[in-house]
């Protein structure tokens, strides 16, 4: 399943469903309009940006990326940690080394290593190869 397509899609049906315009969405997140035009073409979401644009629908970007197909609305869905500690806890959950996650995923050690040391925050696109490779949720790994 292409992941950035059903958010694409899950958001243009929730804003129809909230009767939220584009501009609407733009003012009450704080993302920029071009990019929300962006995101509903099917290009992939800064990380930051998906979470302001869940908060707003108030739904998990688990939801948005067709990870859950429970909406689950009402929850308080704020930020409660940050993505390196959360990106650590699963590393470690997993048992295997940043070296054989790496080797598996495809990914660089040093890109896992600066993930690991919060020296960066994986792209959204990458959290959600992560969310499947550890078998969490986008939320978990997001630091929701």
């Amino acid at each position: 399943m292409n992941r950035v397509a059903f958010f694409a899609e899950c958001l243009r049906d929730l804003m129809i469903e909230r009767n939220l315009s584009v501009a609407d969405l733009s003012q009450q997140s704080g993302v920029n309009v071009s990019r929300i035009y962006d995101y509903l073409s099917g290009k992939a979401p800064a990380t930051h940006n998906a979470v302001k644009i869940a908060q707003v629908l108030n739904c998990t970007l688990d939801y948005l990326f067709g990870f859950d197909a429970d909406c689950e609305v009402c929850r308080d869905y704020t930020l409660s940690s940050d993505c390196t500690a959360r990106f650590r806890e699963a590393v470690a959950k997993c048992g295997k080394s940043r070296y054989l996650i790496a080797k598996e995923t495809g990914l660089t050690q040093t890109q896992l290593s600066n993930w690991y040391l919060g020296k960066q925050v994986p792209k959204l696109i990458t959290l959600i190869d992560l969310a499947d490779y550890f078998n969490c949720s986008l939320d978990y790994l997001a630091g929701r």
